[in-house]
């Protein structure tokens, strides 16, 4: 409706401009039409956006983007950076964390990130990785990543349904990687990776919340038992992006291949889940003995394309100055310009980015009932649907994102998505009877070839909204 006020407004006054200014009855009719948009329309849209518009138009005219990462930036060439991180969700999800980037921190081009998180309910989080490119002088490059995910509220889904059960869970992960390109040009890129994970489940102190099925067997699903994986992954990347982290022109492929060991089930006794035990029956429920080995394979093809006339998409510090008028400057009558019929096609598709993404990711059991519980495809905010928050896990996955990007200063984009995904429990059972779609709005802050964070909301129909605050990025 306010979209539709507004361009009733843009469209009367633009009609007015070309009227005779002498005739008397034209003024009259120009009054008449502009006192409701002057005095009614104009204040209720400024009360809407004043909340927001006041601290974007504080931040662009003192620089705040600009001057906070001078702020959180060290060093020589300022390669470090130090800075904290939030996100603030109901219950124990509200975390506050800290951020570590160093680059060339101990040879040239490597890269050194750790990461930590604290949740309210006393969950903690850390991530420590480090990248080298140009290994012993050669086109190589490796990398190794150890994680700790220290959960008490963590929670595992049946696939194919939205039931949910409590499984605290305490994980360990180290993971190594080596990659080479495999053209002269590096578009096309190998990576080969394996990773050492440690789960350290345990039972809920609530009886109430333990799963017991004939269906998901505690037995051949690992629930409330610790268990030790080894994934061992082969990638293959095409990439001609024009830049890492504000691409506007190219295409990325991505296939994925894993397979993951995954050892024997430690077990846990039938006290510690109040089941009661029969005469002659074993106090502990052991691994059913079946073979819990699985296999995940991901397609994955990114495609943007650059909208207008201009060369470049990343604003220059002379054109970010100049583009800092259209937000610190704001006003009906500049409302009304930019949304002129002859202003349209510079306001919408000048220097804007489309950003596609398309994914089929699928997990293929060795045998049926046998992989882990926490093997299956989560649809959540990363698959990417950002309006949803781990409501679904499953089988396959397809899942469709359309992103539309423009500069708003150096470092800032502002985004508008939209998105749809398909769940199935086989490759060959697609059905509408489990398609979603979300969509939503926010920011993404980054320098071209560093990701710093974005800040997002997402909606899916009228069941609430998912707020994304984090420094990985959507894709790219």
């Amino acid at each position: 409706m306010l979209a539709a006020l507004w361009f009733f407004g843009a469209v009367s006054l633009y009609a007015e401009d070309e009227s005779p200014s002498n005739s008397t009855e034209q003024t009259s009719e120009k009054s008449a039409m502009s006192w409701p948009l002057e005095y009614i329309i104009q204040p209720f849209l400024n009360g809407l956006i004043y909340p927001l518009a006041k601290p974007v138009d504080y931040a662009i005219k003192n620089g705040i983007i600009e001057k906070s990462v001078e702020l959180i930036s060290f060093g020589e060439d300022y390669k470090i950076m130090i800075y904290p991180s939030f996100n603030f969700k109901p219950g124990s999800r509200t975390m506050v964390g800290a951020n570590y980037r160093h680059r060339s921190v101990f040879l040239e081009k490597d890269y050194l990130v750790m990461q930590g998180e604290y949740y309210a309910n006393g969950d903690v989080g850390l991530t420590a990785r480090y990248v080298k490119h140009s290994l012993f002088g050669t086109s190589l490059f490796g990398g190794f990543r150890y994680d700790i995910d220290l959960d008490r509220d963590k929670r595992f889904n049946i696939p194919e349904t939205k039931e949910s059960y409590l499984q605290p869970d305490s994980s360990y992960q180290f993971t190594w990687r080596l990659g080479a390109p495999i053209t002269k040009t590096a578009n096309w890129n190998a990576e080969l990776w394996a990773s050492l994970y440690f789960s350290r489940a345990s039972h809920p102190d609530i009886q109430d919340s333990v799963l017991i099925s004939d269906d998901y067997k505690i037995e051949d699903r690992g629930l409330y038992q610790n268990v030790t994986q080894v994934p061992v992954g082969l990638s293959l990347v095409y990439d001609n992006l024009d830049l890492p982290y504000a691409p506007s022109r190219g295409s990325r492929v991505v296939l994925n291949g894993t397979y993951t060991f995954v050892g024997k089930y430690s077990g846990v006794r039938y006290d510690d889940l109040g089941i009661s035990i029969e005469d002659g029956q074993d106090e502990v429920i052991k691994d059913g003995g079946k073979k819990h080995d699985f296999y995940t394979t991901e397609f994955i093809f990114q495609h943007y394309f650059l909208l207008g006339s201009s060369h470049q998409y990343v604003l220059s510090a002379k054109e970010a100055r100049e583009n800092r008028r259209f937000y610190t400057d704001f006003s009906w009558e500049e409302a009304v310009r930019v949304w002129r019929p002859e202003n349209m096609r510079n306001t919408l598709f000048e220097r804007r980015v489309i950003a596609m993404q398309y994914r089929l990711v699928s997990i293929w059991e060795l045998e049926e009932g046998g992989a882990p519980h926490d093997a299956f495809i989560n649809l959540n905010s990363k698959a990417p649907l950002r309006g949803y928050d781990d409501k679904w896990v499953t089988h396959n996955l397809m899942s469709f994102s359309v992103e539309y990007r423009w500069p708003v200063d150096r470092l800032v984009d502002g985004v508008i998505f939209d998105e749809y995904a398909l769940i199935a429990p086989k490759i060959d059972k697609w059905s509408l009877d489990h398609y979603y779609n979300s969509w939503g709005f926010g920011i993404r802050v980054r320098q071209p070839d560093l990701y710093l964070f974005r800040l997002q909301f997402g909606f899916h129909g009228l069941h609430g909204v998912n707020l994304i605050m984090t420094i990985a990025p959507e894709f790219k």
